[in-house]
């Protein structure tokens, strides 16, 4: 027997094989909650934003929300805050369906608590870009 063989052999008898095949599952587990994790966000900021754009389409279509929808709606990483994108038409002032946004805020996430069936309401914020003229078409 190699002096290398021994070596692996009192390595291996040295190690609790029950405690690394938990070692390995944990791992592994952590692994598939992370993905699970990710799934659930990237459903939530789905919902998020279908809400959102029903609300901008219904309840808030004038003045300087007229034409404006949500593109993406995002997870700030480690907090409980979403990050709406939106996009307005050529011609719009972002700064005005940013700030028309903003006093809308509490009204928007009660309509997104309203939509979706989590057990709190994230914090929104708003992000507003305009499109390109063919964009938007």
């Amino acid at each position: 027997m190699s002096k290398r063989t021994r070596e692996r052999q009192v390595a291996s008898d040295s190690f609790d094989s029950e405690f690394e095949k938990a070692l390995e599952e944990t791992e592994h587990g952590q692994r598939d909650r992370g993905r699970r994790i990710e799934q659930k966000t990237r459903q939530l900021c789905r919902q998020v934003q279908r809400a959102l754009n029903l609300a901008l389409a219904g309840q808030f279509s004038s003045g300087a929300l007229d034409d404006v929808f949500v593109i993406e709606v995002s997870a700030a990483a480690g907090c409980g805050r979403l990050v709406a994108h939106v996009a307005a038409p050529p011609g719009h002032s972002v700064s005005s369906a940013l700030k028309e946004l903003r006093d809308r805020t509490p009204q928007l996430r009660a309509i997104v608590a309203g939509y979706i069936s989590r057990k709190r309401a994230r914090e929104l914020s708003f992000v507003v870009a305009l499109l390109e003229g063919d964009a938007y078409e």
